[in-house]
């Protein structure tokens, strides 16, 4: 019996043809093109929702599948998506039957999957030495991909909207995370951009709209609705300009758009002034001796919440007295050493900076490590949403005006290093593992009681200098 089946370029005469699977060809012409695309009809396994006798067995519904052969290559290459009964599909001639409207469009969208892998293998040729089969698929199933979840097809080319390129940078930044050079925190805090701005574009209904449309206007109307009605910071709405930035910086670079719209955009630089709120010597104290068990013996506080106020409020001193994030302080990769004059050194690496940090460990932080057995394991931890939960709670009980956080324990060691004990900058930004001194301003900035310490009078300086000069002479 012979048959027809399309072969770019040509239609060859076919004998004793039933597909392109491990059946002898004989072919009657010469110099024909490489490649075949079959369509072939696969019965669908999915009958849960159909009742046994409403099937019929002699025509079953199913999906019409493709198989591509190249270079005796051949691989599957899966559903079209397009259902259909058997009795509906013509296997000789590889189309739908009949004239219908339907039909017709079944058949138009075969064409266009027979074409599109035509000018992917075009392509493909053009940028490779060497064509597989294999290297054909991945790169069909990867557009696949984009136009099946992300994105609408227009003259070939995925239309990508801002979403989908904010998850997909955000993929990246998951990879680059399990590589190691990209710390979890900051991870979660992208994670929270994305959302965020994805928020904001639902609210706006630009959520359709292509990546390529953005401006400095939509810029501008983002930080806007982050102002006032999200209520954020200045310098927290910077830092999601510039994720939006950088997700199109990378889309471009990716060629998941021609163009980044936002090339030449300058995002304004926050003049607010940092936030370094901090808890004083004095509300610190009162921190460390008050006693929540002692109001749960009294019955002015449950067992169980005292307990877990008293846990949180040592791990808060602690992180007064260590200046760690949340994050390295929950990792407990630190370790505590004790030097021959028994005194007690913090010594671990910050997660996001990869800086080392090491100190020593004060008397209140001694005690609560003491509460503990001296045991890093023991030391309570908690989720950072929790922990702010319980240390909200503790501040009501303490009556204190800070809103307490785990960033406020931070930033208390900052402001005693660097206010109190008169440590140097440098030092001060080591103990905390910054990168530079530069980064100390959003922790801690110089108070009048520093300087008015440092800055001796003019007879001292003067009584130094003629001893100086007496002791050379």
């Amino acid at each position: 019996m012979s048959g027809y089946i399309l072969f770019f370029g040509y239609i060859g005469t076919i004998y004793d043809k039933r597909d392109c699977m491990g059946v002898h060809i004989s072919l009657t012409m010469y110099n024909i093109n490489r490649m075949c695309v079959l369509f072939w009809f696969r019965k669908s396994t999915n009958t849960k929702q159909v009742p046994t006798d409403e099937i019929n067995t002699n025509d079953p519904q199913g999906f019409i599948q493709m198989r591509v052969t190249y270079n005796t290559e051949r691989d599957e290459f899966g559903s079209t998506h397009i259902e259909c009964k058997k009795s509906q599909w013509d296997t000789e001639n590889q189309t739908f039957k009949g004239k219908s409207i339907w039909a017709q469009e079944q058949n138009k969208k075969l064409n266009a999957y027979k074409h599109r892998i035509e000018k992917q293998i075009e392509d493909l040729e053009r940028e490779n030495d060497e064509v597989t089969i294999s290297l054909i698929k991945h790169a069909f199933c990867n557009k696949q991909r984009s136009r099946g979840g992300q994105g609408t097809i227009s003259q070939r080319r995925t239309i990508f909207t801002l979403i989908e390129v904010c998850v997909y940078h955000y993929q990246l930044q998951e990879k680059r995370h399990k590589l190691g050079k990209l710390s979890k925190s900051t991870l979660e805090i992208q994670s929270n951009y994305a959302a965020n701005i994805s928020d904001y574009l639902i609210f706006a209904k630009r959520d359709k709209l292509p990546a390529t449309s953005l401006n400095q206007d939509f810029m501008d109307d983002m930080a806007l609705y982050f102002t006032s009605v999200e209520k954020f910071g200045a310098g927290h709405i910077e830092n999601h300009l510039k994720f939006v930035k950088q997700a199109l910086k990378m889309a471009t670079e990716r060629q998941l758009i021609l163009k980044n719209p936002l090339a030449n955009y300058r995002i304004e630089a926050s003049e607010e002034e940092p936030d370094t709120t901090h808890l004083t010597i004095e509300q610190l104290e009162r921190l460390i001796t008050f006693d929540f068990l002692a109001m749960a013996r009294a019955g002015e506080l449950h067992p169980a919440a005292a307990e877990s106020l008293d846990k949180e409020r040592d791990a808060f001193v602690f992180n007064c007295f260590t200046g760690m994030h949340h994050c390295d302080y929950k990792s407990k990769l630190f370790r505590i050493d004790k030097d021959k004059n028994e005194e007690y050194w913090l010594i671990g690496k910050r997660q996001k900076t990869k800086k080392e940090f090491f100190l020593k460990l004060l008397e209140p932080g001694v005690a609560v490590l003491k509460k503990y057995g001296e045991s890093l394991e023991a030391l309570p931890v908690k989720s950072n949403q929790k922990r702010n939960d319980t240390l909200k709670l503790i501040a009501a009980y303490l009556g204190l005006p800070v809103r307490l956080s785990t960033k406020i324990a931070r930033k208390t060691f900052a402001d005693l290093a660097l206010n109190e004990m008169l440590i140097p900058a440098d030092d001060v930004a080591t103990m905390l593992g910054l990168t530079s001194t530069e980064r100390l301003k959003h922790y801690a900035r110089p108070r009048r009681n520093r300087l008015a310490r440092l800055l001796s009078s003019w007879e001292t300086l003067s009584s130094h200098l003629h001893q100086n000069e007496q002791q050379a002479a």
